[in-house]
């Protein structure tokens, strides 16, 4: 059975979602194939559609259409919780690809350190089928 929401860890320290703590404030993630070949056969050939570059006060403002709001709120509250989007895969060459486009993988790693565009990021949990 697939998880809908496994535990994100994210390391793409560029994006408007990052916080402080490798933790992704995006209310969902979606991680598709790279866009050239259309298909994945290792991790860097995945990519988080959801990155939005932080360069501007106004990027972090047109980003919050995707805030996970109450996931940031619950986080303060509650010891120990930790903010998880919704995360939705479309590579289904991944091990962890799960129908309806959900992700097997109870925890995921997004990567991209100084990242400037949706290519310079990975899913670091991909593995291939």
């Amino acid at each position: 059975m697939a998880v809908a929401n496994p535990i994100v860890k994210c390391t793409v320290d560029q994006c408007t979602h990052y916080i402080p703590g490798d933790q992704c404030m995006a209310a969902k993630i979606s991680v598709y194939n790279n866009e050239q070949d259309g298909q994945s056969s290792q991790k860097s050939d995945t990519q988080c559609k959801s990155f939005h570059q932080r360069k501007t006060v106004g990027d972090m403002i047109g980003a919050v259409h995707n805030t996970n709001v109450g996931g940031m709120i619950a986080s303060t509250l509650i010891d120990g919780k930790q903010i998880t989007p919704q995360v939705e895969c479309f590579v289904n060459t991944c091990k962890y690809w799960h129908e309806n486009n959900l992700c097997d993988a109870s925890a995921i790693e997004v990567s991209g350190v100084n990242a400037a565009s949706t290519q310079d990021t990975d899913c670091k949990t991909f593995e291939a089928r």
